[in-house]
């Protein structure tokens, strides 16, 4: 599988502290099928950051959306609450937190959906596995074909000793 191809992942579950954990590992195991290894630790925490604090609150269900874009991975959070406290800028310690793991992060409100997204950037030292090829052989290395094979050049040898003989 190559990173560059583009990929997208979506799941709605219920808000609560005990499926934050249960999210990580949903991530996790995502990311590590998409080849996303070194990303792995950093998205898993900051999906456990944004559902601890949809979980604190009044939120009933959470929608977590995950893109790669063949360089960067943007992963969303989002959720539906009636109460105002989730439009301050920083309403939870979570949100400091978020910011100091991810490249990028940012937050919108429309119409009671709350979203939280962050990025995070592939590295440019990451380098992609190169598929196994098959060595060519140096041109001292290569055979050349004989021009007769052995097996009719000695047949051809005795036609023409049993031709010479008659």
């Amino acid at each position: 599988m190559t990173r560059t191809e583009p990929r997208y992942y979506h799941v709605e579950v219920e808000s609560s502290p005990e499926r934050v954990g249960q999210m990580q590992r949903i991530v996790a195991a995502h990311l590590r099928y998409w080849g996303l290894h070194k990303l792995v630790t950093s998205a898993a925490r900051g999906v456990g950051l944004l559902m601890e604090a949809a979980a604190a609150g009044p939120v009933e269900r959470v929608e977590i959306e995950t893109w790669w874009t063949g360089q960067h991975l943007i992963t969303a959070v989002s959720h539906r609450d009636p109460s105002e406290a989730g439009q301050r800028k920083d309403a939870h310690p979570h949100l400091r937190q978020l910011a100091s793991l991810c490249d990028g992060w940012g937050r919108c409100t429309t119409n009671n959906q709350h979203i939280v997204w962050f990025s995070l950037r592939k590295s440019d030292h990451d380098r992609e596995p190169l598929s196994a090829k098959q060595p060519e052989p140096w041109s001292s290395e290569a055979l050349s074909v004989p021009q007769t094979p052995v097996a009719h050049a000695s047949a051809a040898r005795a036609s023409e000793t049993a031709g010479t003989a008659s």
